[in-house]
C-alpha cells in the first residue's frame, strides 16, 4: 500500500511524501506498527498527516522512523481520533466549464463537502495551461493543465447559494488543536 502511495499517488507531487512511503515499504518495523491499526486506518496519507500534525519530522527518514517509533502511542491515538478528508480546490478546475455552461445564477450543494472548499468555484483564479488567468485578481490561483480540447469558460459561473453536507464537518475556525491545524500541519 505505501509503495503504491509513492509511486501512483505522489510521485511527482511531493518528493517528501514519495520518499517517506517507499522508506515505510521497505521498513519491516515500522510496517508492523502500521498492521496494529485497524486496516481502514493503515492508509499512508493519514499516517503522514498525523506525524505532521504532532510536530514529527518528514524530511528525513532516519529522522521520522526514529521519531514514528518513539511517539507509537500518541500516533496511534491520534490515527484512531483522526481521519483524512478531501478538501481539493484544484478539483474546481475540472468543474468549471460545465458549471459556468449551466443557467446562471447557480446554488451549490456538495455531498461530503469536508471543510467545503469546493463551493467556492466563483472565488479561486484558473489558468488553463498557458491561457490567461480568469477569474478574481485577487483570488487563490488554480493551474490546470489539460489534455485535448476543453471548453474554456470567459468567466466564472454566478453562485449565489452554497451549502455542504459531510458525516464530519471540518470548522475552519475551530480554536487550537481543531481543524484548521490538521488541515494545514
Amino acid at each position: 500500500m505505501y509503495r503504491r502511495f509513492a509511486e501512483g499517488e505522489v510521485r511527482g507531487r511531493s518528493a517528501v511524501y514519495e520518499g517517506l512511503a517507499l522508506g515505510i515499504s521497505e521498513d519491516p518495523g515500522v510496517l508492523a506498527l502500521i498492521d496494529g491499526l485497524p486496516v481502514a486506518r493503515r492508509q499512508p496519507n493519514l499516517l503522514l498527516a498525523a506525524v505532521r500534525f504532532l510536530g514529527g519530522p518528514v524530511e528525513d527518514y532516519p529522522a521520522f522512523r526514529e521519531w514514528v517509533t518513539a511517539h507509537w502511542p500518541r500516533l496511534h491515538t491520534t490515527m484512531l481520533e483522526r481521519r483524512t478528508q478531501t478538501n481539493e480546490p484544484g478539483r474546481c478546475a475540472t468543474l468549471l466549464p460545465v458549471l459556468a455552461g449551466l443557467p446562471q445564477p447557480l446554488a451549490l450543494i456538495e455531498v461530503g463537502a469536508s471543510a467545503g472548499l469546493c463551493l467556492y468555484p466563483d472565488r479561486y483564479r484558473y489558468r488553463y495551461d498557458n491561457l490567461p488567468p480568469l477569474g478574481p485578481a485577487d483570488g487563490p490561483l488554480l493551474a490546470c493543465r489539460t489534455a485535448g480540447p476543453v471548453p474554456i469558460p470567459e468567466r466564472p459561473p454566478s453562485v449565489v447559494w452554497r451549502a455542504g453536507i459531510d458525516l464530519n464537518p471540518l470548522a475552519l475556525t475551530e480554536p487550537h488543536g481543531g481543524s484548521m491545524e490538521w488541515l494545514t500541519p
